[in-house]
């Protein structure tokens, strides 16, 4: 199929005809939900066949209905939300596997892109108007737009849709959009995709898969109090994985609430436009791992395998399939791909410092003296002659993280100037010597006895919470 203009009538001013439009039923691009091809095509047939008025009545109040469920106000709209969100041509599957478009499937996106322009922008209103209809316009104005969230994250592209949209309604040639709708799809991401910068492993219908986690809690990066020189660690690791080097797997360990997974939030808010993305693995899903190869090898963006809170006892085989996966499998890793795990322990399955027996007690030197002595059995503890290995083995799962970075807790200096950040930016007004004041309380009543980022956001969620409800309070005081 050919994309030259001269194959494409009806651009710019000029609006398509019947004819033009009767590539919608065997078009094999599904750009549009089954009813709306359906309705659009049943206004065909009734305004070409010239039927009767009350079939034309019919298929005009399928498509405004099928509109209506859509949740759009007119069919341009529908084509342009459509569009934006579409994973379905090829020129969009390509750019979904981080491939650039071969210049036929540039081409036929461009051709296809006109074709929807002359879809959107059919005259169909003034058909069945001239066919007799005559309550369409006050039926078309009662099909209210979804009202947008003003209120979102710099990773989700309402702002870029919008502005697409715009061009989408002013441009003459759609097909001069091409280049447009690809840096948009490279940065947001294409169909459902778009906006989601976190996922969960987990099992569905008997396989593995990737659900989007669609409220990612987010953390600005510069909000962290850490010694500069660890962060730069994990940070420079997070960097040459985004730029396809040799990445290191890395555990962060720490005392609780010190900020472990936090930094991990952070790192991901800060690289997202650099194609960064967390997968968080349950230790329910670690079943699931050896299927995460193939959910992530032929994806564009790099992914940070999640694994948090991570402790196991020693006789878990959860070890085992971790430490397979993490390093000695026979599959390759995905070059996209590293494991983040955090922990309260630097060993994640010897935490207690277990240490291998001695001899056999009948080699032992106190055995022997007591058989000398006239005892006739061993006194010594049980011997694992295997134990060695037994604990080499478990703690095989260590060695898979080639990076360990340590997170302490943060000093009174640090986590006053969190405290005074979570409170400024939740709209709390005193002074700093009341807030600090007022905190020390709050933690030594409610027995925090280790103070980090966690205490300080659990107070600042319990400030905000008290000082509504006395707004509330002094609002329902006043009356109507």
């Amino acid at each position: 199929m050919a994309g030259d203009t001269a194959s494409n009538p009806g651009l710019g001013s000029h609006p398509a005809t019947i004819e033009q439009l009767s590539f919608v039923g065997s078009w094999r691009w599904r750009i549009l939900p089954n009813s709306v091809s359906n309705a659009f095509q049943d206004i065909l047939r009734a305004v070409t066949d010239e039927s009767d008025l009350a079939s034309v009545n019919e298929s005009t109040a399928g498509l405004i209905e099928s509109l209506q469920l859509c949740g759009q106000p007119s069919l341009p709209d529908l084509c342009a939300e459509r569009l934006l969100s579409d994973d379905s041509h090829p020129f969009v599957v390509a750019l979904s596997r981080d491939e650039y478009p071969a210049p036929q499937t540039r081409q036929l996106f461009r051709y296809d892109l006109r074709r929807l322009q002359l879809l959107a922008q059919s005259p169909w209103i003034e058909w069945v108007t001239k066919a007799g209809v005559d309550w369409l316009s006050a039926s078309v104005a009662d099909i209210e737009r979804q009202a947008p969230d003003s209120n979102h994250a710099p990773w989700h592209p309402h702002a870029a849709r919008d502005r697409l949209s715009q061009s989408l309604a002013t441009a003459d040639d759609w097909g001069d959009l091409v280049e447009d709708l690809e840096i948009f799809w490279r940065r947001f991401g294409c169909g459902q995709r778009q906006g989601i910068v976190a996922y969960r492993l987990e099992e569905h219908a008997g396989k593995a898969r990737l659900r989007a986690i669609e409220k990612f809690d987010a953390f600005p990066m510069d909000w962290l109090q850490f010694e500069s020189s660890r962060v730069e660690v994990i940070e420079d690791n997070t960097r040459s994985l985004l730029a396809n080097d040799e990445a290191s797997n890395a555990l962060i360990w720490g005392p609780r609430g010190c900020g472990k997974s936090t930094l991990i939030r952070a790192l991901v808010g800060r690289y997202w436009d650099q194609g960064l993305r967390a997968i968080e693995i349950p230790s329910a899903s670690y079943g699931q791992l050896p299927a995460l190869f193939d959910l992530v090898r032929h994806r564009p963006e790099s992914f940070i395998a999640v694994l948090d809170n991570i402790a196991l006892e020693p006789q878990d085989p959860a070890h085992r399939t971790l430490a397979s996966m993490l390093d000695g499998g026979l599959e390759q890793s995905p070059a996209n791909l590293v494991f983040y795990a955090t922990s309260n322990y630097k060993d994640l399955v010897d935490r207690h410092g277990e240490r291998p027996g001695g001899p056999p007690a009948q080699q032992a030197d106190a055995a022997v003296a007591a058989r000398l002595g006239g005892a006739t059995e061993p006194t010594l503890d049980a011997y694992d002659p295997q134990g060695l290995q037994r604990l080499d083995e478990r703690r095989a799962l260590d060695d898979r993280f080639a990076l360990k970075i340590f997170i302490d807790l943060p000093t009174q200096s640090q986590y006053e100037k969190i405290l005074h950040a979570y409170a400024q930016r939740a709209g709390l007004t005193e002074s700093s010597q009341d807030l600090v004041a007022d905190f020390r309380i709050w933690r030594m009543r409610h027995n925090h006895d280790l103070v980090g980022g966690r205490t300080v956001r659990d107070y600042v969620r319990y400030r905000v919470a008290e000082r509504d409800r006395d707004d509330a309070v002094r609002q329902e005081a006043k009356g109507p």
